[in-house]
């Protein structure tokens, strides 16, 4: 297995014992302009043996913390983004970024930079077939680009995005669930019946409230009541 420094020797060595010329990539067109930032998707690295002879093979690529990567335009200058998402997908790399770079915003293709680890050259006799396959490395920086070594490394996603962070749209999305939580509240708090009045006790003779039953109010037959309804009237 080579490294970095010995696969770039043999890769000389063999373009100049097979009189082989570095494969030319003619620019993609350019997506339209924008007014603002972009949000980006696309692959940029799969097993394809791209137009330097190299192929990654699936998941050989690794990196650290995304804010550590650098997003470039053309493998030159300053950042133009920040990158947002790396994973593999069947085989292939996918990444998502944010492209504050008004020029960049309009690249078509990916490209990565990488500190090889581990490789092997396949087919070494052969002039046309002759590649390296890559089994380990390690992710330097990921441009934005109109001329993609890989054929695969292309943008396939790309959406505007307002000036407004990530941090403020969450901190909006949770004040609005506050809000929301504090409406319900008080709208079931609001249909809840009304308890009855209290009874108050004092000089002032209770009310009842609601009618009685006829039995309760009707006046009881009783030996005195019987007495003085057979008494005589008038003089």
């Amino acid at each position: 297995m080579m490294r970095g420094a010995a696969l770039k020797a043999e890769y000389a060595r063999l373009m100049h014992l097979h009189r082989c010329r570095p494969i030319l990539r003619e620019p993609l067109p350019l997506f339209e302009a924008t007014s603002g930032p972009v949000v980006v998707e696309g692959v940029c690295s799969s097993s394809t043996i791209d137009a330097e002879r190299m192929s990654f093979k699936a998941n050989s690529l690794s990196w650290g913390a995304l804010d550590t990567i650098p997003l470039l335009l053309r493998h030159a200058g300053e950042s133009v983004g920040k990158i947002l998402r790396l994973d593999y997908v069947d085989g292939e790399l996918q990444v998502e970024a944010k492209v504050d770079d008004l020029l960049a915003a309009q690249m078509p293709a990916f490209s990565i930079a990488a500190t090889v680890l581990a490789a092997e050259t396949i087919s070494a006799d052969s002039p046309a077939g002759f590649h390296f396959t890559i089994h380990r490395a390690v992710i330097d920086e990921v441009s934005l680009t109109d001329k993609p070594s890989n054929p695969k490394s292309l943008i396939v996603s790309r959406r505007d995005v307002q000036s407004t962070t990530y941090d403020d749209v969450i901190a909006s999305i949770n004040r609005f669930r506050g809000g929301l939580e504090a409406f319900i509240a008080s709208t079931v708090k609001a249909s809840e019946p009304a308890p009855p009045p209290a009874l108050k006790v004092g000089t002032s003779a209770p009310r009842i409230y609601g009618k009685l039953p006829a039995a309760m109010i009707a006046p009881r037959r009783n030996s005195f009541r019987d007495l003085v309804a057979h008494l005589p009237i008038g003089g």
